[in-house]
């Protein structure tokens, strides 16, 4: 707990992990889903996203969330394309 104080004074950043552990388990998390909404219009260059994972054990109730930022390049006059799981009825694209 001090720890997380002094880092905070001193402005360090903590690295987490990109995919967290099961706390319990020390078992590498499964992504369960995605929360969020892409940038869609000119105007937005940012779009933030909530990545949901679940502990792989069975019986295991730990989840855990990052909040994940996409950047892309607004390009004048013309809508960038919105990833497949964001359209509704769309199939994911084939290798």
């Amino acid at each position: 707990m001090v720890m997380k104080y002094i880092n905070w004074v001193l402005r360090r950043g903590v690295e987490e992990p990109d995919i967290p552990e099961c706390p319990d388990h020390k078992l590498q998390m499964r992504l369960r889903g995605m929360q969020g909404r892409p940038a869609r219009f000119s105007h937005q260059t940012e779009g933030e996203y909530t990545h949901i994972y679940y502990c792989p054990y069975e019986g295991c109730n730990q989840t855990a969330m990052r909040q994940v930022a996409k950047s892309q390049a607004p390009v004048p006059g013309e809508a960038p394309d919105r990833p497949f799981y964001a359209r509704s009825g769309d199939a994911p694209p084939k290798p």
